[in-house]
């Protein structure tokens, strides 16, 4: 959970042990303040992370921020990579498989680009080394639900195969798609569009070219795996703010970016 990472956050940034306090309202989201990190509980889905990203905009403007940078950080389903690879997305494409963010506005069907920021994405890569854990960069596919929209065979309906379904997911493949997730398309064109740096770092818990459900091996390590993206995103942001982390040499050659404020969601 992002009270969890809220948490390890704490601890990796040396920060005081007091009671972390979810300045949410409601039961809706959760919001912890993390020293210069908010970290934030988006729920599931393009309408509640769209909903969500206006209020931390709208945050982000009042309060005078400068300098903030939104990185998504989650679980997803892998295309053609091993569980546990983390996938650091480069573009994210919709259920159509085009780069672009498709809403409704007053009766009128709006696309908007979903772009991501790639030399935040290339700085969150350079501070994978571990060589245990797989990390890639990668085209995300945002789908519009779990089930059908992703392809899934064990849903309440399904009016496809499953040769219908691999050929869909290889299609996504040969694009470029290496994992799928829900929020991607609405967190990438939003912060696009507010002139946000934005990254999303999702770590892959099967290989829907294998499997619609997780091993019984993956499962038994699922928070390991979730703990991932988290380790990686703290291992950045420890750079930005300058204090010590185990590197090697390629993540010291990296190239640096201005300390910011990280959002984490």
């Amino acid at each position: 959970t992002m009270l969890e990472f809220a948490k390890y956050a704490r601890g990796e940034l040396y920060l005081p042990s007091d009671r972390l306090e979810n300045l949410c309202r409601s039961e809706r989201y959760g919001m912890w303040k993390v020293g210069p990190l908010l970290v934030v509980a988006h729920g599931v889905g393009a309408p509640s992370i769209t909903i969500l990203l206006h209020e931390l905009f709208k945050l982000v403007h009042y309060s005078n921020a400068t300098n903030v940078m939104f990185i998504r950080v989650g679980t997803s389903a892998g295309i053609g990579v091993e569980p546990g690879t983390i996938v650091i997305s480069e573009n994210a494409l919709n259920a159509s498989l085009r780069k672009e963010h498709r809403q409704v506005v007053l009766g009128q069907e709006i696309s908007r680009p979903t772009i991501l920021d790639q030399v935040l994405a290339q700085a969150l890569l350079m501070c994978q080394n571990d060589p245990n854990i797989p990390a890639m960069l990668g085209s995300t596919l945002c789908a519009e639900d779990f089930y059908e929209g992703q392809g899934r065979l064990d849903g309440a309906f399904c009016d496809y195969t499953e040769e219908d379904k691999i050929e869909y997911l290889r299609r996504a493949y040969n694009l470029g798609c290496r994992n799928i997730e829900m929020e991607s398309c609405a967190f990438s064109s939003l912060c696009h569009r507010a002139g946000v740096r934005g990254a999303v770092v999702c770590v892959t818990l099967i290989d829907r070219l294998q499997s619609d459900l997780m091993s019984p091996t993956d499962v038994e390590r699922y928070d390991e795996l979730v703990r991932r993206p988290h380790q990686l995103v703290i291992k950045f942001i420890k750079r930005q703010l300058g204090l010590k982390i185990k590197e090697n040499k390629s993540i010291a050659q990296a190239t640096s970016t201005p300390p910011a404020q990280p959002v984490t969601s």
